[in-house]
């Protein structure tokens, strides 16, 4: 994919909406990366079960920045809005802070 086709699907949908091959254990490769890449991926409460199973912890926004900035993770995959990762990041700022889906928003802060 080349990087304008990229750019312009991140900016209409926040994400991109890859097919895996049937073969891969979704939850095996994620935990693969997360030891690789040594990374925590952080869940809000209102995301789907199967989001919070797999997350290293789930809760309200600020608690999971504040959990997130006492690891020693180089990279923190934030599941939730904007505002979380942004506060997240502001909390670690030499960490990397990931957020799956840039559209992400909350209409209480919009």
């Amino acid at each position: 994919m080349n990087k304008k086709k990229f750019v312009n699907i991140i900016r209409k949908k926040g994400f991109i909406d890859e097919q895996l091959p049937g073969e891969i254990d979704l939850v095996e490769e994620i935990n693969r990366l997360r030891v690789e890449k040594n990374a925590i991926i952080m869940a809000h409460y209102y995301q789907k079960g199967e989001i919070q199973d797999i997350a290293d912890f789930v809760g309200d926004s600020l608690a999971l920045a504040q959990e997130a900035e006492k690891t020693d993770a180089d990279i923190i995959v934030f599941a939730g809005v904007h505002f979380m990762a942004e506060t997240a990041k502001i909390l670690s700022p030499d960490k990397k802070v990931l957020l799956p889906d840039m559209n992400a928003g909350c209409s209480l802060a919009d």
